[in-house]
């Protein structure tokens, strides 16, 4: 679970520096394309990399990329949505 979680957070860290750098290097970008570029760059990133939330956890899913796009949602929201996750997950158990 410990291992999962570092997994998630170094994606999420990721996806931040990415879309931060999108940001500087495209100043014009409209501000409102923002979540949906950092989604786009969370899910993409959880299926190269193979990490999945709901795998992991032993909630059976279908399709895969099913549990590739909550990890993406997951991760595309941010460092701090993800340590916020962990704890209440570690407390919780």
């Amino acid at each position: 679970m410990d291992q999962l979680l570092g997994k998630v957070l170094a994606i999420a860290f990721v996806i931040e520096v990415l879309t931060n750098t999108i940001k500087t290097l495209l100043p014009d970008l409209n501000r409102r394309h923002l979540p949906f570029i950092s989604g786009v760059l969370g899910v993409c990133l959880a299926w190269m990399s193979g990490v999945g939330l709901l795998s992991t956890l032993d909630i059976p899913v279908r399709h895969v990329i099913l549990d590739y796009l909550v990890t993406g949602i997951v991760t595309s929201r941010g460092a701090n949505i993800v340590h916020d996750l962990a704890k209440t997950l570690s407390s919780s158990s």
